[in-house]
């Protein structure tokens, strides 16, 4: 069936609507044809049931030898009557089937309940429809007998075109939807994948199907891929072959500056070297971040924590670790080790020191990071995590820092499907929250690399 459908987006839309209209149409016919038809019945059944009454009332106030004359003049073609003093329908033969034709019949001629109103089915005569017979008796034992067109045995319903209407209604509504999703569900796949991409997952050609414009978008998506993929791996390998030449001449000003007299020169001179160095590290490894293809996989989050304090702690900073002995998580370990390292780096540098604490509950996994250091103002708080940005007050050769360790922080916790923000603490100090989902951590960035940008 797929030939069938239209090659623009239009035109399926177009085939949507005209689908919607024909439903709808038809089923107003259908509605129609079954509200005459019940309106049919109903006259039909008010017919005998008047009629019948009114033959009751008429011979039941006549004399004996006018009755027969009178059932005659009563009779139609519709409605054939007759009196004797026995009733043509046996009532034996009376049939169950009829009783809800009996009720209805009483119901819309209440006289008729006092007539011990007995109905039978007379068999079809030359392929004609099938009769009822019907006997009443009168209040001196003698009995109407009339034989009428049979209407239909099954009830009419009551509000049955609101019922069917609301039917026909929820059909459409549901055959919109399913179209609609049957024509979205290219777009869908395109902001699906265009928000992946975006979030630095490597190229995933896109299938060039469905209609034309939604072929043509991912045709366009997909070389749009390449070209942006082709800049950034250039960039990538053009910056690491400059940061990998730069060391060289680092090399060769750290060996000539062992020449100096000057100690404080000597010293002044390796501090600079040893900064250029660290800027170098640190940009290739947020340029790395866009290219690594870490897989997930289950690791534990607490010990990576714990190794990290100890760690720092090692190295004669005051840093401690609060929590659960064991957090099992979707991560990529090694990324998820830079992370986190660059937030406690981070708040030693500025803070002094950090408590590292981890909240280990069912849904989320949530890391607080607590230093006593001045804080950063509501203004910057957000600034911070962007490339290359430095507080001013960091700008000095005692803490320096390249600008990029809460960018790469926050771009491995977003591939892991998390978030991390920083506030101060009341009464000084700042905390850093970062939380990581515990189920399907890395489902939201699966495809993903670890250095996804902010």
């Amino acid at each position: 069936m797929v030939w069938l459908s239209p090659a623009t987006l239009a035109g399926r839309t177009s085939l949507a609507l005209l689908a919607g209209l024909l439903v709808f149409h038809f089923g107003s016919v259908w509605l129609l044809e079954r509200g005459v038809r019940d309106a049919l019945e109903e006259a039909r059944e008010v017919h005998v049931a008047d009629h019948a009454a009114m033959a009751a009332r008429v011979l039941g106030a006549l004399p004996n030898e006018l009755r027969g004359a009178a059932a005659r003049a009563l009779s139609t073609p519709a409605f054939e009557a007759d009196w004797s003093w026995r009733a043509a329908a046996n009532p034996a033969a009376d049939d169950a089937a009829l009783a809800p034709l009996r009720a209805r019949l009483v119901q819309r001629a209440p006289d008729l309940a006092g007539l011990h109103l007995r109905l039978g089915l007379a068999p079809a005569e030359d392929g004609g429809p099938r009769r009822i017979r019907g006997a009443m008796r009168l209040a001196d034992g003698s009995w109407v007998s009339f034989a009428a067109p049979s209407p239909d045995l099954a009830p009419v319903p009551t509000h049955a075109s609101v019922a069917s209407l609301t039917a026909m209604a929820f059909g459409i509504v549901l055959a919109s939807v399913l179209v609609v999703r049957w024509i979205t569900t290219p777009l869908r796949r395109l902001a699906k994948a265009a928000e992946g991409f975006g979030r630095g997952a490597a190229p995933v050609p896109l299938p060039e199907d469905g209609p034309r414009e939604v072929c043509e978008a991912a045709r366009a998506f997909n070389a749009m891929q390449a070209r942006i993929h082709r800049l950034v791996a250039d960039r990538t390998q053009a910056l690491a072959a400059v940061s990998h030449d730069l060391r060289t001449p680092i090399q060769r000003l750290r060996l000539r500056a062992g020449f100096l007299d000057d100690g404080e020169a000597q010293r002044a001179i390796d501090a600079d070297l040893d900064e250029m160095e660290g800027m170098v590290g640190s940009t290739l490894a947020y340029l790395r971040g866009e290219t690594e293809s870490e897989e997930p996989r289950q690791a534990d989050l607490a010990a990576i924590l714990r190794t990290l304090s100890d760690d720092a702690s090692d190295r004669g900073a005051s840093v401690t670790y609060a929590g659960p002995d064991r957090a099992v998580l979707s991560l990529r370990p090694l990324a998820a080790k830079r992370a986190f390292a660059n937030l406690i780096d981070n708040a030693v540098k500025y803070g002094g020191g950090a408590r590292v604490t981890l909240s280990d509950v069912s849904k989320d996994a949530t890391v607080w990071i607590e230093d006593d250091g001045p804080g950063i103002p509501e203004a910057e708080q957000e600034a911070v995590f962007e490339p290359f940005h430095r507080l001013d007050a960091s700008r000095n050769r005692g803490t320096g820092g390249s600008g990029l360790g809460l960018t790469i922080a926050r771009q491995v916790i977003a591939a892991h499907g998390g978030t991390v923000s920083v506030a101060n603490r009341q009464g000084g100090g700042l905390r850093v929250t970062v939380r990581l989902p515990r189920s399907g951590a890395c489902a939201a960035g699966a495809e993903a690399k670890t250095g996804q940008r902010a």
